[in-house]
């Protein structure tokens, strides 16, 4: 059986769609208004479909489960519509067709802490922000202050998820350019896990849109790699081609210096403007918890060729491929990246053992060689690097 919504943009009427509710999973599109849509208002059902699907908390965040039970649900996507689909990443929600709602019944940056366990249609202070927050670390928003900060807890190898958002901030920090990033603290919590923590980049006027979104916002050409797509989109859309260019080529080549496997197409993206639908840039580099040798327990630091077999989630599963799309290779300036003796320092500096920081050190050593010969125009590879072995 299904459960009729009106999909809203602000206080835009988007679509009515319908929602199993057993399953929670989206079943029907009957679009009202398409141009303010998902998928830069080019979505169908199908697309709708997964764009519900990656709203939904990930089923992996063990942390999320009771609150989920706790509320009367039985999954995920049960619990984001019981949350009206709102989130504190754009202004995107779902209003019950037998409920009158407004979008300043339900704005989340207008509000206090939810009340835990009074998630209803008709308590609209108790909607739970983190209903449509992704990604696979426990985290939640804190939107006590004046600001919403989101909060992600590590346990994982001495909290290193957390700890890595922070190095990565340093990362970028030292390279004082243009490139947006979000600014990460660490610090430990009572129960033996590291928590990172960074303001919201969006507001109620601000939202962002993922890359994924963009790239399947047309047609895909057989001639055009995903990559071309995803900057011909972007540009098509209003945002200067070399601005999208220069950030997509730092973006690539910071992940390498720091060994990120997970730019997935929904960890990066651009920035709209909610009243106007006009994009506006690049959105700052965010989520790089995974990576520094994160999962990978080691005695004796990566070499050059174990580098380059790690698989990543991006465009590509292969560093050396993302390479070959970048066009500046040194917008990045590799002589103001931490050495391996600061990265020893900085990981030892938030509790990690000497012969973990020891391991990372030498892994990023060996890697940042790597970026070196990139930046003096050699190629790089994996099959080149096993030649020489």
């Amino acid at each position: 059986m299904n459960d009729s919504y009106i999909l809203m943009h602000k206080d835009v009427p988007c679509a009515i769609i319908a929602i199993d509710r057993d399953s929670g999973a989206l079943t029907e599109t009957e679009f009202v208004r398409k141009e303010y849509a998902p998928f830069l208002g080019n979505a169908d059902l199908r697309l709708m479909k997964i764009w519900w699907e990656h709203r939904a908390v990930p089923g992996s965040r063990k942390e999320m489960e009771e609150i989920i039970r706790k509320a009367g649900c039985e999954n995920s996507k049960e619990y984001l519509a019981k949350n009206l689909a709102l989130s504190m990443t754009d202004t995107y929600w779902i209003c019950p067709l037998d409920v009158s709602l407004s979008w300043e019944d339900v704005n989340l940056y207008r509000r206090s802490e939810p009340e835990s366990g009074q998630i209803t249609w008709h308590n609209a202070s108790s909607y739970d922000p983190n209903a449509s927050l992704g990604g696979e670390m426990d985290k939640y928003w804190d939107i006590s202050g004046e600001e919403p900060v989101l909060v992600k807890r590590a346990y994982r190898n001495y909290g290193q998820q957390s700890i890595n958002e922070a190095f990565a901030t340093e990362l970028h920090m030292r390279q004082k350019g243009s490139i947006p990033f979000a600014v990460y603290d660490v610090r430990p919590s009572d129960d033996n896990a590291m928590l990172s923590s960074c303001k919201a980049f969006t507001t109620e006027d601000i939202e962002f849109v993922s890359a994924y979104e963009v790239l399947n916002s047309g047609k895909r050409k057989a001639s055009r790699s995903d990559f071309e797509q995803y900057i011909d989109a972007c540009e098509e859309h209003g945002i200067d081609r070399k601005t999208m260019q220069d950030f997509m080529d730092y973006l690539i080549l910071s992940d390498f210096a720091i060994s990120n496997t997970d730019e997935h197409l929904q960890n990066f993206g651009v920035l709209r403007d909610v009243g106007s639908m006009k994009l506006i840039g690049p959105a700052p580099i965010f989520d790089s918890g995974n990576s520094m040798f994160f999962n990978i327990m080691k005695a004796t630091p990566m070499n050059r060729k174990e580098l380059l077999s790690q698989e990543i989630n991006s465009f590509h599963q292969q560093e050396e491929k993302m390479l070959k799309h970048v066009n500046n290779r040194t917008v990045l300036d590799s002589t103001l990246l931490p050495s391996a003796d600061e990265v020893i320092d900085f990981y030892a500096k938030h509790g990690m053992p000497d012969e973990r920081a020891a391991f990372i050190a030498g892994s990023y050593k060996n890697k940042i060689d790597l970026l070196l010969d990139f930046q003096k125009g050699k190629s790089i590879s994996l099959y080149k690097e096993k030649q020489n072995r």
